[in-house]
């Protein structure tokens, strides 16, 4: 359980940051915007989910860490608060409408939890945080999230909106019982993971609004984004083995050397290539978009897997079977065949349309 919930967070958190990066990239404001709430989303989960993840695979477990998964959850709290205002704006922009009623009612809600997540009763940072306070502070967040619900819904039908009704429901669907009963039923924390697919919902939905088809210009994007990626790949191996103590040798030491080649150095060679070609009809644009998918998903699961590798071996954590070893180097491996697959098909689309 521990390897699919660790693949999965750190999946989550690469794939939304590199689609709130795309939107960040296009020249709509509106597209913008909600590019810069997918960034919130993906940097606000991280403070939660990177010390779950360092706490599965930590010698001393959750209780080593309580302090960092406290003030994670603490950090999280604020900055889904207010991803869900930056929500409530991009629904006014795309609605076109306004109404003082409305603000006052969802910017005091959101007032409220601030203020009681804010409240020293919480106890953050403790090992043992208080149950009330946790269902006490998510009070105004559900009446929130209901309100905004209904808004959505009401506006089912409006182009950037489509879904978002049914992805917000289900989002605190599952987050509401995890508040409620994982302190005495732990296995409900599993619903996080039900919850966070729905998040990658609203971020698709308003990615795909946005920028609705592939073009040549969405593989010099994907250059920009790995370019960012790897630079905080590389930022984030100095300072985790910093902080362990660590000099040995590890996979966080080459992982950024391989987003910054595989990711940016080839996607721009790409581009390049094809923009030499003076017209790509749309059946040869689609193989290229398939072949871009394989490289992505690849390259995606392949530095992820590095990633966690990298944060074990830092550790100093054993694996506890062979077979834990073994389906990590099994999913390494399919990224590594999606990857030389979305290669291959790539330079292989170049060279017939260079023959074109």
């Amino acid at each position: 359980m521990y390897i699919v919930e660790s693949i999965f967070d750190l999946s989550y958190l690469a794939l939304v940051m590199a689609l709130s990066i795309k939107l960040l990239l296009q020249k709509d404001r509106t597209a913008k915007l909600f590019g810069l709430m997918a960034l919130l989303l993906g940097a606000g989960d991280s403070f939660h989910l990177l010390p779950r993840v360092i706490s599965m695979w930590h010698k001393g477990g959750f209780e080593a860490n309580a302090f960092y998964l406290s003030i994670g959850v603490l950090i999280t709290s604020i900055t889904m608060t207010i991803f869900y205002l930056m929500f409530y704006h991009y629904y006014k922009i795309k609605t076109n409408t306004s109404s003082k009623h409305k603000d006052i009612l969802i910017y005091g809600l959101a007032l409220i939890r601030l203020i009681l997540t804010l409240m020293p009763q919480n106890e953050w940072g403790m090992a043992d945080a208080s149950y009330t306070w946790s269902i006490i502070r998510n009070i105004p967040f559900a009446a929130l999230g209901a309100v905004l619900i209904y808004f959505f819904y009401k506006a089912r039908k409006t182009p950037g909106l489509e879904h978002m009704a049914l992805l917000t429901a289900l989002s605190f669907l599952f987050y509401l019982p995890v508040v409620l009963f994982s302190k005495t039923v732990p296995v409900v924390g599993s619903l996080m993971m039900p919850k966070t697919v729905a998040y990658v919902g609203i971020v698709y939905v308003g990615f795909k609004h946005f920028i609705p088809k592939f073009s040549l210009r969405s593989i010099l994007e994907n250059s920009f984004v790995y370019l960012i990626l790897g630079l905080a790949a590389g930022v984030f191996f100095r300072e985790f083995t910093k902080f362990n103590g660590f000099n040995g040798v590890s996979y966080l030491s080459l992982m950024h050397a391989h987003v910054l080649v595989l990711g940016v150095v080839l996607s721009l060679a790409a581009y390049l290539a094809f923009k030499q070609v003076p017209a790509i009809d749309e059946k040869k644009l689609a193989c290229v978009r398939r072949a871009n998918y394989f490289w992505n998903t690849g390259l995606l699961i392949t530095v992820v897997l590095m990633l966690l590798r990298g944060i074990i071996t830092v550790l100093g954590n054993n694996y506890t079977s062979k077979a834990q070893d073994a389906a990590l180097s099994g999913i390494a491996g399919i990224g590594h065949i999606l990857l030389a697959l979305g290669l291959i098909y790539t330079f292989l689309m170049i060279l017939k349309t260079r023959e074109d």
